[in-house]
């Protein structure tokens, strides 16, 4: 339960207790009271007049207020019971004119005349309250109504106070020797019972709702429950007891007041209240800023996000122009004025604008923005203006680096297309071989390469994997193929290349990158393949005879680490229908788990290939075959296969 709701719960249940405990007091100590009373009871003319103009005025509130909230709420039926009470405010000055004979025309049962009025007002405001509680129905109401049901009420307490004054002789008295009369108690009994009812029912929804007007409503008619029955009690009509009738009367009207006020006042500007506060909730949840401006260009509005961006506080900018604070000049320095501002111009003719612009912050540098300007309109009247903004900072300097990626993808497809020309065509072959290879690099550059040069009966080639990739190792496979050709393969063994391209490789290449490399000789009279291998992948030889395959591998050490390294040469014999397979460590490495690479499944795949295919052919059908496990490629990727006829 709200905090509010069990205060107001708590300073209820005093008000019932001390009214109680006066009320028994009253009740039980008649000689008490009405020696305290005895020195008032001669100005009790001037006290009576003052309650009832005090019930006059509360009732006049009622009924005022809600001709003013019936416009806003066109509720039928807090209409009815606030247009009731100008009959009740009628009948209590009805009551007041008639007491003590002061209306010359009255000449019969003047003191009845006046108590009728008072059970008349009595009537309305019970019938009143009754209606408002059980009539739950908010059905809404034409506004034309209104002036009806005020002047149908005006009219009917005009109609029946006549009547009562033109037939007051044949009214049943009320009062008898100043005491009431058993009409008139049964007539308060009546008021009393219809009270409980009302307190009843008004008890049962708050119990249910929770809402602060139902226990306002039980107050008010437990008020007037006191009321009516301290007035079928007293001993005179200007007694205590009728006194403090008066007062009890006048207390539950207040009730009443404070309902309305509840109702009509109070709960509206909360809704509204809240509805400003989840508005602006709302607004500092946008990643946008948004600012409004009123006719003359002062800030209304303005969110958190626009605050952020424009390093001002919500106070600084409120009520003050905002376009001299963020907008006053243009990107490249020159002022801004009002008339070349697309949030000014939509202020003029309602259109809206989306444009770039240039904001300044409150530390005296700025930002590009793309700004929507709207107008804010009222029944087609231009009111102020509404502007989102967004910080074009980034994306300008995405856009920027977007262009600076494309001319740079324009580059690199130019050395891609370069670095592959540096491969080799495999043209020139001589007859009883065949030699073909892929290379794919993961990025547009590759770190991978291989070469063949046909010198004399020497077929030269090889496959290299330079550490790294993109366009350091680029350039770094381009040095090293060029190194490669500069080498007389006629007299040179594959272990003295090796050591001279180390020595290139430690000299020329960063201190972090170093190259694996398989290099051999083919000899087409003797059919010896003499081969060494510099940390690099092994070859993979299959001897078709047998169906075997074979490692071809040396113990030598990569490239480019140690200038002094040294590297041997080893021999084999090839066969007929053999097929020598150099590749990379991106074709073999096992993508699927953590275990070691190795060459089984390439192994597998060549065992089930069409062994018949070229060399070029048999090397992309086995690339795509070890590709289909379906994970993805992460590095550089080269086949070269060696075919004897």
């Amino acid at each position: 339960m709200p905090k509010r709701i069990q205060q107001t719960e708590k300073k209820a249940f005093l008000y019932i207790l001390f009214s109680l405990a006066s009320f028994i007091s009253l009740i039980s100590f008649f000689d008490f009271f009405t020696s305290i009373y005895e020195p008032l009871k001669g100005n009790f003319r001037v006290i009576h007049l003052v309650l009832e103009l005090m019930s006059i005025a509360v009732s006049a509130i009622i009924a005022s207020n809600g001709w003013v909230a019936f416009t806003h709420t066109l509720a039928m039926n807090r209409l009815l019971f606030s247009s009731a009470f100008i009959a009740v405010a009628f009948f209590n000055l009805m009551h007041i004119l008639t007491f003590d004979g002061t209306t010359a025309f009255i000449e019969i049962h003047v003191t009845s005349l006046t108590v009728w009025f008072l059970i008349l007002g009595r009537l309305v405001e019970s019938i009143s309250l009754t209606f408002i509680v059980v009539y739950s129905c908010k059905g809404a109401a034409p506004r034309s109504l209104r002036w009806l049901t005020y002047n149908g009420f005006l009219l009917l307490a005009i109609v029946t106070s006549i009547i009562v004054i033109l037939y007051a002789d044949h009214l049943p008295l009320l009062l008898k020797d100043g005491r009431p009369t058993l009409v008139k108690t049964a007539i308060e009994y009546f008021f009393i019972m219809i009270h409980i009812l009302v307190l009843i029912k008004a008890f049962t929804i708050y119990r249910k709702e929770k809402k602060i007007e139902f226990l306002l409503i039980i107050l008010s008619s437990y008020s007037l429950i006191l009321s009516s029955w301290l007035m079928t009690i007293y001993h005179s009509p200007d007694g205590y007891r009728s006194f403090a009738g008066h007062v009890f009367k006048v207390l539950g009207y207040l009730f009443l007041v404070n309902i309305i006020f509840k109702v009509n006042i109070e709960h509206p500007f909360e809704q509204v209240k809240e509805f400003s506060k989840r508005n602006q909730l709302l607004l500092d949840s946008v990643g946008e800023g948004i600012y409004g401006l009123d006719s003359e260009g002062r800030t209304i509005f303005i969110n958190k996000s626009a605050l952020r961006m424009l390093g001002y506080t919500e106070e600084e900018v409120m009520g003050r122009k905002l376009h001299y604070l963020i907008h006053h000049k243009k990107e490249n320095g020159f002022p801004s004025p009002p008339r070349e501002c697309p949030v000014f111009r939509t202020s003029l003719d309602g259109r809206n604008r989306r444009q770039e612009s240039y904001f300044w912050r409150k530390d005296g540098t700025g930002f590009p923005v793309i700004l929507e300007a709207r107008a804010l309109l009222q029944d087609d009247d231009i009111i102020g203006t509404v502007t989102t903004f967004t910080d074009l900072t980034e994306t300008r300097k995405l856009k920027k680096l977007e262009l600076e990626k494309q001319a740079v993808d324009v580059e690199l497809e130019l050395a891609a297309t370069v670095q592959q020309s540096l491969l080799p065509k495999f043209e020139h072959i001589p007859p009883g071989i065949d030699l073909g290879g892929v290379s794919v690099p993961y990025r547009k550059l590759s770190g991978d390469f291989y070469k063949a040069v046909f010198q004399g009966s020497q077929l030269v080639f090889g496959v290299a994997d330079i550490c790294g990739k993109g366009v350091p190792a680029a350039i770094e496979m381009a040095m090293m193929t060029y190194s490669m050709e500069q080498f007389n393969h006629l007299k040179v063994e594959p272990h003295h290349v090796m050591e001279s391209l180390n020595r290139f490789a430690v000299k020329y290449m960063s201190d972090s990158s170093f190259v694996t490399m398989f290099f051999g000789n083919y000899d087409i009279r003797t059919s010896i393949f003499s081969y060494s291998n510099a940390g690099h992948e092994p070859a993979l030889l299959f001897r078709e005879r047998t169906g075997e395959f074979f490692e071809l591998s040396t113990n030598n050490p990569i490239l480019g680490i140690m200038e002094n390294s040294v590297y041997e040469t080893k021999e084999i014999h090839i066969e007929s229908g053999d097929l020598l397979l150099l590749y990379t460590d991106g074709l073999t490495e096992n993508r699927a788990s953590n275990s070691p690479d190795d060459n089984k499944r390439l192994r597998r795949l060549l065992l089930h290939a069409d062994r018949t295919l070229s060399a070029r052919e048999l090397s992309k059908t086995l690339l795509r075959l070890m590709n289909q496990d379906g994970h993805p490629i992460t590095d550089d990727q080269t086949l070269l296969i060696f075919k004897k006829l």
